[in-house]
């Protein structure tokens, strides 16, 4: 599933797109969506914004879309709905005089008045975006005082989007690398100390890949990570059995909390 920084890569390209043009074409493969697609179209575009792994698209006559690319879904931008490929049809397109997005395999999408989006089942669980600008250390190590985080294992706590939206498989390991954590550590059972290196690197890991992103590069549904190793790089995520950046041993394959990760037993403690 794309992460938080290609989700926001996607709201960049999206947004150079649509924001301050009119919806000239507007096209859903669900039939009820379809019948309410006079909501969006000839309305013009506000703003497309990014919330954990949601992407949002505002426009003029108080609605926004609601829409989620979960394990599969990703975006192709064409000059006109002519260059779309053929073969399965897109879930969702939107048209403007500069070009064309659709999204293909989604399964979420909805409409919504933009007036009562927290209402949206998934925007309503998140927790701080860890890619918003406006979300820093002190709001962290604040939302880490939640009694329901206290108890669980930061490899656990890392897929949780109530916990830091945005987060994901690739950027668990590599925040836990950085911070110097143990992916098996309880977070009520870390020191200040270790708090506020988690809490700088949930900051510092996912910007540094959502500025490594390219226009020409986004992610290609499924395969976004081929595109982000070669972007941003990675110093564990897939490098079982190399040798530690830091010289304290070998990376290790876990599964935990049914994912992948990556880690260094010498320097993660």
């Amino acid at each position: 599933m794309p992460e938080g920084p290609e989700t926001h890569a996607l709201a960049d390209r999206l947004s150079m797109l649509l924001v301050d043009e009119t919806l000239s074409h507007v096209h859903f493969i669900d039939p009820a969506l379809q019948q309410r697609r006079g909501l969006l179209e000839g309305q013009r575009v506000l703003a497309v914004e990014a919330r954990g792994k949601a992407l949002l698209t505002a426009v003029a006559g108080g609605w926004t879309l609601y829409a989620h690319s979960h394990l599969f879904g990703f975006w192709r931008f064409v000059d006109d709905q002519d260059a779309l490929p053929d073969g399965a049809p897109p879930r969702l397109v939107l048209a403007t005089v500069r070009g064309v997005a659709a999204l293909y395999a989604a399964p979420s999408i909805s409409l919504w008045r933009t007036d009562a989006l927290g209402a949206q089942p998934y925007l309503a669980k998140l927790g701080p975006d860890v890619l918003d600008a406006a979300v820093d250390g002190r709001a962290l190590l604040a939302h880490m005082r939640t009694p329901r985080f206290a108890r669980r294992t930061l490899a656990v706590l890392l897929l949780d989007q109530g916990f830091a939206a945005g987060m994901g498989n690739y950027l668990r390991s590599e925040v836990l690398f950085q911070a110097k954590l143990s992916p098996h550590r309880l977070l009520a059972d870390l020191a200040t100390g270790e708090r506020r290196r988690l809490a700088n690197a949930l900051l510092d890991v996912p910007r540094r890949a959502y500025r490594a992103k390219h226009d020409d590069a986004l992610p290609p549904g499924k395969d976004y990570l081929a595109r982000t190793r070669a972007q941003f790089g990675f110093e564990v995520f897939e490098r079982k059995g190399d040798p530690c950046p830091r010289g304290d041993g070998r990376i290790v394959e876990d599964r935990l909390a049914g994912r992948r990760l990556y880690w260094c037993p010498g320097c993660q403690q």
